[in-house]
C-alpha cells in the first residue's frame, strides 16, 4: 500500500507536465501562424537633419559642402534616397532581378534617377546631380586614387549583404554618390529602368510633376506615400510602409517586415 502511495504523485506529475508541454506547443503553433498569416510591410528609416557630434557634423559638410548643407542634405537623403530605398523593396515584392547586391544599389539608384526625372522639380534633379558629383570628389581618397567604385562594391560584397568593414562614410558612401553619379551620366528612361528590374508589363502614368516645395520629415513620408500610390497605378505591388528618422547620418536603409498585431515586428 506503501509503494502504491508513493507512486501517485510521479503519476500526477507527468500529467501535468504533460499539459504543460500541450500548451507550450499550442502558444507556439499560435505565434507561428500569428507571424505567417500578418501582413507584409516595408520599413524605411532615414537619416534626420540636426546638430550631431563633430565627426559627424565634418563628415556631412565634407559630402554635400558648405553652401546650403542642411538644404542638400535634406535633398539628397529625405527626397531622392527614399525613393532609392522603395526600389529595393519593389524588387522584393514584385519577384523582381535576382543580382548581387552592389549591382542592386546601383540598379535602384537608376530607378531614383529615373524616377525623380519623370516625375520630379528639374531644378532639384540637376541639384541632386551637382551633389553626386560633389561628394563622389571629396570623400575619402578613392577618387583621387582612381578606385573603380563597382569593384570596390564587388569587392566587399555577395548575394545577401556587404561586409561590415566596408559600412563607413568614406567607402560605402562614396560608392553610393559614385552610383548616382553614374545613373545620371546614363540617363536612363524610367520605363527602360523598371525592365531591367524586371517589369515589363508595368504603365506608366502620365509624368505629373510632384511639387516639394520645402524637403521636411513629413515632406519625406509624403514623398514615400505618393510614390506608393504611383507604384499600385504602374500595376505593381508594395506593402503598407513606415518610416522612422535616424539621429545617425549613416543610418539610411529599409528592410521587408511583418506586421504582427498592427506592430512593428521586431525581426
Amino acid at each position: 500500500m506503501e509503494n502504491q502511495q508513493k507512486e501517485k504523485p510521479k503519476t500526477k506529475t507527468k500529467l501535468i507536465t504533460g499539459k504543460a508541454d500541450i500548451i507550450i506547443i499550442a502558444v507556439f503553433v499560435v505565434a507561428v501562424l500569428v507571424i505567417l498569416l500578418s501582413p507584409k510591410m516595408y520599413y524605411v528609416k532615414t537619416a534626420r537633419w540636426q546638430t550631431w557630434n563633430q565627426k559627424n557634423t565634418d563628415m556631412v559638410v565634407t559630402a554635400m559642402g558648405t553652401d546650403k548643407t542642411e538644404e542638400r542634405f535634406r535633398l539628397y537623403f529625405q527626397y531622392y534616397n527614399v525613393i532609392h530605398e522603395l526600389g529595393h523593396g519593389l524588387i522584393c515584392y514584385n519577384h523582381g532581378v535576382n543580382i548581387p547586391i552592389a549591382e542592386e544599389e546601383q540598379l535602384v539608384n537608376d530607378f531614383a534617377v529615373a524616377y525623380w526625372k519623370y516625375y520630379g522639380d528639374p531644378e532639384k534633379t540637376e541639384e541632386l546631380r551637382d551633389i553626386a558629383c560633389y561628394a563622389v570628389e571629396h570623400i575619402g581618397d578613392n577618387y583621387q586614387n582612381g578606385v573603380d567604385y563597382m569593384e570596390l562594391g564587388k569587392a566587399n560584397s555577395d548575394h545577401s549583404d556587404f561586409h561590415a568593414s566596408f559600412f563607413n562614410f568614406n567607402d560605402y558612401g562614396w560608392f553610393q554618390f559614385s552610383c548616382v553619379k553614374h545613373s545620371f551620366e546614363q540617363d536612363k528612361s524610367l520605363e527602360d529602368v523598371l525592365k531591367e528590374m524586371g517589369f515589363k508589363d508595368a504603365k506608366l502614368t502620365e509624368p505629373t510633376l510632384l511639387k516639394h516645395e520645402i524637403i521636411s520629415e513629413e515632406e519625406s513620408t509624403r514623398i514615400i506615400n505618393e510614390a506608393i500610390d504611383n507604384f499600385h497605378a504602374w500595376g505593381l505591388k508594395f506593402p503598407e510602409t513606415r518610416q522612422s528618422f535616424s539621429s545617425d547620418p549613416n543610418e539610411n536603409y529599409s528592410r521587408p517586415r511583418k506586421n504582427i498585431l498592427h506592430l512593428m515586428d521586431l525581426f
